[in-house]
């Protein structure tokens, strides 16, 4: 490459002409002052030897002023023929009367001419002009100390400049030569100080221009340059570590990357694509989508999914999901998406089906192959799905309206008693939208003080008289009135929301528990309990709480629990159950008879009283079957030291039918409806009053 020798030779002559100038200028300035010492050297001693000469002649010509001998005053003069440097001499009277005169000849026709000679100078003068050809020596002639005349001398300066010239010319010889030899030599000693600079930059260019990080410099001085390429050489290893370091740490971001965007896109439980990647793979089907081209959406929901996630732990819940994926994976086609929106939610985009009734028909497939049990390791499940149906563009126009109409069509299907397959249609998008108001409004039902506890008297079989209350809820929305808890509880539960308002219900109970105490004695007040809200962390401990901040005594606060709550036997729930219990609350059973399980958890479980369910009261007496059930479940309670309530008890009959088999309590339609705590309070006083007037208990009403 062309760039790497300019390099060198531009720093070369560099520095050649930096040493180069600074020689010569130091040489210049040397020969100066040499020239100019042999100049007023060789100047000085030719003045001095005139001086010498001039006063030779003026003492030896002293007698011949004296005698006014002008032939003895020429041979003096003549005597200044042995000076080749003297040109002329002349001896004059005091007032400049020529006395003798001496004139070299220049050449034998032209004699030197006295005239070509500058002016002369006064006596005991020389001038003193730094350079002129001749030089004029006035010297006085003296006698008995008197001067009788004047010598003057005229010098010729050219052999003395001849011979300066000579010396200077050697001198700026030599100082050439020295100053041609001192580049020479420079220039070898620069080559041995650039050379490893050279090294190190062709090792940079190639470091940089091929990346290759495993070359070294080479340099085996112990000077700075030395210092330099091990510097360089350690900062190719530092960069090389760098390099392989940020390359494995790019290695290690590219793949976080992967793995970022499959966690965001795939659901993590079943290794379904999730609702972010269903999103993005609607957009880009949009363009298919606004060229006529058919979609089908099935959304599916897992029937008794939460029962099988509260019951039996959500590792259990997982192995459900992860086999249902399967299931769906395994039947659909391969064009067709299958994904997890999440909880129990799936949902599968049917690419360009043939009809609506191919979809319906492939809904009615899946729900046939949902229905089959699964088997999650020693538990076997039947769950089965609620299947809502939407096509576009028969049903909507946009994947985000098809989305909806789907979940509509499944919210349809579980209202129709789940485990069934539901085409949209556009009156269940309205009924979509009253369940969204619904969920929004109980988000601000207690702030508003829209909900209300109500209050359905147990009765005492044998006397007939009031031994406690069940807690049950109500709501009144602003814009749509009373709202069923069969409707809004579901609800509650799938948002999570129970928990709030779970603790909400326990706080007016317990509050209510210690007002009727205060005013009638002791009646037990039976609070339901959600499984996601007995399986928050620290239930136990808050139930005391609550009962503690009311004054309420935990006897009297009976907590009641469904059957499918306590079907898993786990020992995370046994333990719940024995801490509850010996805090002092009563725990109740509540529609026990429903469940699928064995009996063997009531020996278990510390469970203080039953509630026969009123499926099996509707009927009695006359029903055979119910009887017996009936029978059986008290005769099993009075031996396991339970008591039982009998729940939707609403005629005479069945009343007596039940307190004939030693029934303990009673709950109905016969004795009272679900009534405000007011209400209540007066049922209560009118129940209890000739035994309240025998024990001198104030009837004030609350």
């Amino acid at each position: 490459m062309t760039t790497k020798p300019m390099i060198k030779k531009t720093l070369e002559k560099k520095l050649m002409l930096v040493n180069l100038l600074a020689f010569s200028l130091a040489s210049f300035f040397a020969v100066a002052l040499i020239v100019s010492y042999l100049w007023m050297t060789a100047r000085t001693d030719l003045l001095r030897n005139t001086e010498i000469v001039a006063q030779v002649i003026a003492q030896n010509s002293a007698p011949a002023f004296l005698f006014k001998d002008a032939k003895a005053a020429q041979e003096v003069v003549r005597a200044l023929a042995q000076d080749t440097n003297v040109l002329a001499g002349e001896l004059r009277y005091p007032d400049a009367t020529l006395f003798a005169s001496y004139v070299r000849p220049v050449s034998p026709d032209q004699p030197w001419q006295i005239s070509d000679a500058p002016e002369t100078t006064p006596l005991n003068t020389v001038e003193s002009r730094f350079y002129s050809r001749y030089l004029v020596v006035n010297t006085p002639v003296m006698a008995e100390e008197q001067q009788v005349g004047t010598l003057q001398m005229h010098v010729d300066l050219t052999a003395t400049y001849q011979r300066i010239a000579g010396l200077v010319t050697v001198i700026v010889l030599a100082t050439l030569a020295a100053v041609l030899l001192a580049g020479r030599l420079l220039r070898r000693y620069l080559r041995r100080i650039l050379n490893p600079i050279q090294q190190l930059v062709l090792l940079m260019q190639e470091v940089s221009g091929k990346d290759d990080y495993n070359q070294r410099a080479l340099i085996p001085t112990d000077d700075e340059i030395g210092t330099l390429g091990e510097s360089f050489n350690f900062m190719i290893e530092q960069i090389q570590r760098r390099d392989m370091a940020i390359g494995k740490e790019l290695v290690e971001r590219k793949r976080a990357e992967i793995q970022l965007d499959h966690i965001a896109h795939y659901d993590s439980v079943t290794g379904l694509p999730n609702r972010h990647f269903f999103n993005r793979r609607t957009r880009e089907l949009e363009h298919r989508a606004k060229n006529s081209a058919k979609f089908g959406l099935l959304f599916i929901d897992i029937d008794n999914f939460k029962y099988v996630n509260d019951t039996f732990g959500h590792r259990i819940g997982d192995l459900l999901l992860i086999a249902v994926a399967d299931r769906l994976q395994k039947t659909l086609r391969s064009n067709d998406l299958v994904v997890r929106l999440g909880g129990d939610e799936f949902a599968v985009l049917l690419d360009n089906p043939k009809s609506t009734d191919d979809a319906l028909r492939l809904a009615e497939k899946l729900l046939a192959l949902l229905s089959q049990s699964f088997l999650c390791e020693i538990h076997e499940f039947n769950v089965g799905a609620s299947i809502g149906v939407a096509m576009m563009p028969d049903h909507v126009s946009t994947f985000e309206d098809l989305l909806s109409s789907a979940d509509a069509a499944m919210y349809e299907a579980k209202a129709f008693g789940k485990n069934n397959v539901q085409l949209w249609k556009p009156a269940m998008s309205k009924r979509t939208l009253q369940r969204f108001t619904i969920e929004s409004g109980l988000r601000k039902a207690i702030e508003n003080a829209e909900l209300e506890v109500y209050y359905q008297p147990i009765m005492e079989l044998a006397t007939n008289k009031v031994a406690g209350m069940e807690a049950l809820l109500r709501w009144k929305h602003p814009s749509l009135g009373f709202v069923s808890p069969a409707e809004f509880i579901p609800i509650a539960e799938e948002s999570q929301l129970i928990v709030t308002i779970g603790e909400w219900v326990l706080h007016q109970a317990c509050a209510q528990i210690n007002r009727w105490e205060q005013q009638f004695g002791p009646l037990f007040v039976a609070v339901n309990v959600s499984a996601r809200q007995f399986r928050q962390p620290g239930f136990a401990d808050s139930v005391e709480r609550i009962a503690r901040e009311n004054d309420c005594p935990a006897h009297l606060l009976e907590l009641e629990l469904t059957e499918t709550m306590l079907m898993s036997q786990t020992a995370e729930t046994l333990t719940i159950l024995t801490d509850l219990s010996s805090r002092g609350f009563k725990l109740s059973l509540d529609d026990f008879g429903t469940g699928y399980s064995s009996l063997a958890y009531l020996k278990r479980f510390p469970i203080h009283k039953l509630k026969i369910d009123r499926s099996f009261v509707s009927d009695l007496p006359d029903d055979k079957d119910d009887a017996a059930i009936a029978q059986a479940i008290v005769s099993l309670s009075n031996h396991m030291d339970m008591r039982v309530v009998a729940e939707g008890i609403e005629t005479r009959e069945q009343a007596e039918f039940l307190r004939g088999l030693d029934c303990t309590y009673g709950q109905g339609f016969l004795f009272s409806k679900p009534l405000p705590a007011p209400q209540c309070a007066d049922f209560v006083e009118q129940n209890l009053r000739p035994a309240l007037r025998m024990q001198g208990t104030p009837t004030m009403s609350t």
